[in-house]
């Protein structure tokens, strides 16, 4: 049986994820300038005979010069944290960059791309050498390989040139293979290959002979970060002009193979919890932060010294510095802030959100695997100013219940009488028991043991992909834990916006004057409608929101939004009351046309 090692560079300090098969031997490249421990499943590059320290003109290439001379093998294979092979028996069909392209990486994509012991055996064994598929060089927009080289803002084609030069002298067989490739149409990319090692050793010789001859030749004292990694362009362009020196050959077994390329790869986070921590979830996009970071100010500034907070944000793309800026801002030593990447949980999922309610909603489902192992955990909305100590919510007593939350006014209004939609969709759709008790989403104690009991994440995005529920997560929640729903005092989450004054006159008596008391001092209030105080300052509220924002770093950035929401909503006035015009002058008064047109108008308000 032959000894299969495909060998996935990582780059420094990396927290990806690593394929977990024995085929795979993760190294982390350039490890002689990593700053941390090296996880206990990646290999260093620098022992043993290495060029560990050429990392950063070599890159991947340090990997496979240390495989070259430590590791043995019957066959080496070569791809990055990001970039692996399809050993499906399917062809999957290619993004616009001439490989697949998925979002995260994740065992379903593992599955998916036959990343299997068995499936890399069956497919690698059949070969002497299989390459990352070629991509026409006009996808990249170029004429030929050397064009792509040229085209290339911060490589010098004199490079390419020299590099071409030194091979055809020191090994004149390569000769009509190198001119073939570099004015060819085809680019093999990525350094990624698989081949048997007679094969493997003859072609690390022959480049790294070749590149440390360009070293001394070349002169790139004065070129940038990304001119610098020269070499590592270069022995790019070599995998290139060996297989088409092989094809020309004849007599190897060859094969292309897909190459996938992942969008995120970061290991989901090992949620650990200090002892007496209370757990609180909340959910938000990179566009979301400036109002995000308002309300978890507003927590910290509730919250009691005596106790200790550790506050989880659940989100797909957040960047660093913002991060940063929460952490330096917002932590001490009663509160900790974590920001998890959920994008591997939730992806694979078609998931839809309705209105002005966003995907990110549906991520609290993901608090039932991720927290799995905390009794309680709080989950916040981040369209919420709090004005009392969320410890006090989860002191709670929870006894069966798989929930806690509010009644929902505005919903109930509307059932009562203020929308018969909403009384004929709970029937149909929804079908409570009793409608009168429907909570709320956007505050919220998860009894988490109990809730893992009745139901699943894979049975909540289940049902979040059928698209049928108007109040996306909400309604799911009702659904699943009718029954078993502990109600909480109305003023731990208050429903601002002007409207729903009218809506909840509908609701019966009684929580219609619970809502009105709520009003009076809300601890939690809650912009849930679709019109926000960081859009019109006018709104229900507002002023406890600008109260906490003007304490933020993202104020100015809040301002400005505002002002460019308002130019927008500006330009569309104008649009609308210009198609009223045009409509009433060509239009004939009565007919359908002139009554679809209407429709629109209305729809537009």
């Amino acid at each position: 049986m032959s000894e299969i090692k495909i060998f996935v560079t990582h780059t420094p300090d990396s927290s990806d994820l690593c394929v977990e098969q024995p085929a795979f031997c993760h190294v982390a490249a350039g490890s002689c300038f990593w700053k941390e421990a090296l996880p206990k499943n990646m290999e260093p590059d620098n022992t043993g005979e290495n060029i560990s320290q050429k990392n950063r003109a070599y890159c991947e290439l340090t990997t496979q010069y240390w495989a070259w001379k430590n590791v043995k093998a019957d066959y080496y294979g070569f791809c990055h944290y990001r970039r692996y092979f399809s050993f499906a028996q399917k062809k999957y069909k290619e993004a616009d960059c001439g490989c697949l392209s998925y979002p995260y990486l994740n065992k379903e994509m593992e599955q998916a791309l036959c990343m299997d012991e068995e499936s890399i055996r069956r497919k690698v064994e059949q070969y002497d050498l299989l390459i990352a598929a070629g991509i026409p060089v006009r996808m990249l927009g170029a004429d030929t390989v050397y064009g792509h080289y040229k085209n290339a803002p911060e490589l010098n084609i004199k490079d390419l040139e020299l590099f071409v030069q030194i091979l055809c002298r020191k090994y004149p067989h390569l000769r009509r293979a190198a001119r073939s490739y570099i004015n060819g149409r085809i680019f093999y990319p990525c350094n990624m290959f698989i081949m048997k090692k007679e094969l493997f050793f003859e072609y690390s010789k022959m480049l790294f002979t070749a590149l440390e001859e360009f070293e001394r030749r070349a002169d790139m004292r004065f070129y940038s970060i990304e001119g610098r990694r020269t070499p590592g362009h270069l022995g790019e362009r070599f995998a290139g002009i060996y297989y088409e020196y092989l094809k020309q050959k004849g007599g190897c077994r060859l094969c292309e193979l897909q190459a996938a390329v992942f969008g995120h790869t970061k290991k989901e986070a090992d949620i650990k919890l200090r002892p007496h921590e209370i757990p609180i979830v909340l959910s938000a996009d990179q566009n979301y932060v400036p109002i995000l970071y308002t309300c978890i100010k507003s927590l910290v500034d509730c919250a009691d010294a005596s106790r200790s907070y550790h506050i989880f944000v659940f989100h797909t793309d957040i960047c660093t510095k913002d991060m940063q800026v929460f952490k330096s801002g917002l932590e001490c030593s009663f509160i900790y802030i974590d920001f998890v990447d959920v994008g591997a949980g939730a992806a694979g999922w078609h998931l839809k959100a309705k209105q002005h309610i966003t995907v990110e909603t549906y991520y609290r489902f993901l608090i039932l695997e991720l927290l799995k192992n905390c009794p309680k955990v709080i989950y916040l909305d981040s369209d919420l100013i709090i004005r009392r100590d969320v410890a006090r919510l989860y002191d709670l007593p929870m006894d069966s219940c798989l929930l806690a939350a509010a009644l929902d006014p505005d919903f109930i209004g509307q059932y009562n009488g203020a929308n018969t939609d909403t009384r004929r969709y709970c029937k149909e759709v929804l079908r409570l028991k009793n409608p009168y008790q429907y909570a709320q989403a956007g505050v919220l104690i998860f009894h988490t043991a109990l809730l893992r009991q009745k139901t699943s994440v894979r049975r909540l995005f289940r049902m979040a992909e059928t698209g049928d529920y108007k109040y996306s997560d909400q309604d799911i929640l009702n659904i699943v834990c009718e029954g078993r729903i502990k109600k909480l005092d109305m003023a731990w989450n208050v429903l601002a916006g002007s409207r729903r004054h009218k809506v909840v006159k509908s609701a019966p008596a009684g929580i219609q004057k619970e809502y009105e008391q709520a009003r009076k001092e809300p601890y939690i209030i809650h912009y849930a409608g679709d019109s926000k105080p960081w859009q019109h300052p006018e709104e229900d509220f507002a002023q406890e929101f600008w109260k906490t924002a003007r304490q933020t770093p993202y104020y100015e950035q809040l301002l400005y939004g505002m002002c460019v929401q308002e130019k927008n909503s500006s330009y569309r006035k104008k649009a609308v009351v210009l198609l009223k015009r045009t409509v009433k002058k060509v239009l004939p008064s009565g007919s359908r046309i002139r009554r679809a047109a209407v429709s629109i108008y209305w729809k537009m308000r």
